[in-house]
């Protein structure tokens, strides 16, 4: 693989390795402030706001498939998401850094393809001269870069693309209280609220059918936002069969 093409797949995985910790804390804050905000003239009678977060969180681990949509952080810095991701381990998706470039993600049962633009690969190859730059961005930028799924600096993005890796580590709540009622994209959901000393997470669970988690707010140091939704639909990880640059026969 040549360095340049290895420096963005360490930059992709470690994208994806924050991505990850990021959804996960979303969905695993545990409070530190009492209470159990029972509500009995609503949406799931009897059960306590933690309850209904930890059943969504259920909901969310028997869904074979769901896309996530949204903004998470790294040191301040926001990166946008829009993911595909599926239990069998495949996804398809783009991630996009502002001012720092974006990159689509497609990763198949034994492989991942990487297409980023010239932005991202510009922040890869800027120790270089401008001649080695310049043939760097002429080989990748607008190509899909094939990688193994195996390799050791795919592992973070494996991660990202597995479901049950993803959802896994999701905590139980505590301290959840039960709110009101709101739409998200269409969909009813109630409002759960959890504070912390991070700061405040808010959840909205669908009242109708399965209790899946629509959405997730986080404030604090890091804030982030994002959507759950096409819950169990296919994900569209065809493999590209034009403009693949295969690193294994790229020179080392």
């Amino acid at each position: 693989m040549s360095a340049a093409a290895r420096r963005t797949s360490r930059r992709t995985a470690r994208i994806a390795a924050v991505t990850t910790a990021a959804l996960i804390g979303l969905g695993g804050l545990t409070a530190c402030l009492p209470g159990l905000g029972l509500a009995d003239d609503g949406p799931f009678p009897g059960q306590s706001g933690s309850q209904v977060a930890d059943r969504s969180t259920e909901a969310l681990k028997g869904a074979s498939s769901l896309t996530v949509t949204g903004t998470v952080r790294d040191k301040g810095k926001p990166i946008q998401l829009d993911m595909a991701v599926s239990k069998s381990g495949e996804c398809r998706g783009t991630m996009a850094m502002p001012g720092e470039g974006s990159f689509e993600l497609i990763r198949t049962a034994e492989h991942i393809y990487i297409k980023a633009d010239e932005a991202f690969y510009r922040a890869q190859v800027k120790d270089m001269s401008k001649n080695e730059a310049d043939a760097v961005l002429k080989q990748l930028v607008g190509k899909w870069v094939k990688s193994k799924a195996s390799e050791q600096d795919s592992k973070e993005i494996a991660e990202l693309c597995d479901l049950d890796q993803l959802l896994g580590t999701f905590q139980k709540t505590k301290g959840t209280s039960k709110g009101g009622v709101e739409q998200v994209d269409g969909e009813y959901a109630v409002k759960l609220t959890t504070r912390t000393k991070e700061g405040t997470e808010t959840l909205y669970v669908a009242t109708k059918g399965e209790p899946y988690l629509l959405k997730a707010v986080l404030t604090g140091q890091d804030p982030a936002s994002v959507t759950f939704s096409k819950f169990n639909q296919p994900v569209q990880a065809q493999a590209p069969t034009s403009d693949v640059v295969d690193t294994d026969n790229m020179g080392q």
